[in-house]
C-alpha cells in the first residue's frame, strides 16, 4: 500500500528511522557504530527478527551498538532521512519512491518483507469470500488516494463494475467497520488487522493485489540518502547482515524470538505478536531464499504497475541498489 503516511494513525506509526553516529576508536580497534533504529510501527511480531538480532548479538557481531526505538511522528522517518539527521529508514515502499520520483536522493537497499501488506478485506460474517461479490457494495477506504486506487484495481481484476461501488472514507478503523458491518470491505493491512480480527473472533477474507494481477512487491522498505549510500555503505552492510540472521534466527526458533521481542520492548501482546508473525513468516524471504532480497526486475515491475494504476503520479528512476543485500 503506497503513500500511507497516515498509517500511524491506524497502527500508530507509519515510519522508521535508523540515527548513526559512527567512532572510530584507537589502538587499532574495530571501529564501534551506534545505530539508533526507529521503528515503523509501535513493536510487533513484524519486528521480531530485529530484536533477535540484538538479543542474540549479532548486531553486536557486526560492531554496532543498536538502539531500537517507536517513533514519535509519522513523518519522522522521511523528515529525518531526508534532513541528514537519521540515516536509514523503514517506510512503505510507495511513500520512498514517490519522493524519489519528485527527486529526493534516496534508495532503498533491503526489502523488510516481500509481498504487499496492504489490501482489501472482509469477513465471513459479512459474507464477502471473493470481491467478485462487491459490485453494488460500499468500500470503506482511508482517505489515503493511493489506497482507492488499489481497492480499484482489486475490485476490476474480479471483474466488478466499479460505477456500482460506493467508496466512504473511514479513516483507519477498518476492524471497527468490518466488525460493525458498515461496509462491506475496507483496505486495510492484513499482517496487523487480519490479525485483530480474528482475535475479535472473526473470519476475515483478505484479497491482496498481487492474487489479482498485480507484481509481487515489498511493502516495507529499508532506505537511505545516497550520501549514506556511497560514503557509510560498510555500515550498510554489516546492518543488513545483522538484520538477516536475526530474521533468519527468527523463522527458526519462533517462540524464542517473540520472547526477546517481549522482553526488549515494552506492551507486547505475545498472542498478538505471534499471530502476526505466523500471517507475515512465508514471506520474509525472497525468491532465491534470502532475507531483504530485492532486484532491479521486481521493482521495476512495481513501479510501471503502480504509475498505470494511479498509485504513483510518476516513475522514479534508480529507486534501489542491490550492492548491500546480505
Amino acid at each position: 500500500m503506497s503513500s500511507r503516511s497516515g498509517r500511524a494513525l491506524r497502527l500508530g506509526v507509519i515510519a522508521a528511522v535508523v540515527s548513526l553516529v559512527v567512532a572510530a576508536c584507537g589502538g587499532g580497534e574495530a571501529e564501534q557504530t551506534e545505530v539508533s533504529l526507529i521503528l515503523d510501527f509501535v513493536p510487533g511480531g513484524i519486528h521480531a527478527g530485529l530484536y533477535s538480532a540484538d538479543a542474540e548479538g549479532f548486531f553486536e557481531e557486526e560492531n554496532i551498538d543498536i538502539d531500537i526505538q517507536a517513533p514519535t511522528s509519522s513523518a519522522d522517518t522521511l523528515r529525518l532521512v531526508l534532513a541528514g539527521q537519521s540515516t536509514i529508514g523503514i517506510a512503505p515502499i510507495g511513500d520512498v519512491a514517490s519522493l524519489r520520483a519528485q527527486g529526493e536522493d534516496i534508495q532503498i537497499f533491503l526489502a523488510l518483507e516481500q509481498v504487499p501488506l496492504g489490501a482489501l478485506m472482509s469477513t465471513d460474517a459479512i459474507g464477502i469470500t471473493d470481491p467478485s461479490q462487491l459490485d453494488n457494495s460500499v468500500v470503506g477506504v482511508t482517505g489515503v488516494p493511493s489506497d482507492e486506487a488499489i481497492a480499484k484495481f482489486i475490485l476490476e481484476s474480479a471483474g466488478v463494475d466499479v460505477s456500482t461501488v460506493e467508496f466512504i472514507t473511514i479513516g483507519f478503523d477498518a476492524v471497527g467497520n468490518l466488525i460493525g458491518q458498515s461496509v462491506d470491505a475496507a483496505v486495510g493491512f492484513w499482517s496487523a488487522e487480519a490479525v485483530v480480527l480474528e482475535l475479535e473472533g472473526e473470519s476475515p477474507n483478505v484479497f491482496r493485489p498481487d492474487e489479482y494481477g498485480a507484481p509481487p512487491y515489498p511493502e516495507l522498505v529499508f532506505f537511505a540518502s545516497t550520501d549514506t549510500i556511497e560514503n557509510n555503505g560498510d555500515v550498510l552492510q554489516r546492518f543488513a547482515n545483522a538484520v538477516a540472521r536475526g530474521y533468519e534466527f527468527a523463522l527458526d526458533n519462533q517462540e524464542e524470538a517473540i520472547g526477546h521481542l517481549a522482553s526488549l520492548a515494552e506492551g507486547i501482546d505475545e498472542e498478538f505478536a505471534s499471530a502476526e508473525f505466523d500471517n507475515v513468516e512465508p514471506h520474509f524471504l525472497g525468491p532465491n531464499g534470502g532475507f531483504g532480497e530485492v532486484s532491479d526486475e521486481s521493482i521495476s515491475d512495481y513501479l510501471d504497475w503502480a504509475v498505470e494504476v494511479g498509485v504513483l503520479e510518476s516513475r522514479p528512476e534508480d529507486l534501489i541498489t542491490t550492492e548491500f543485500l546480505p
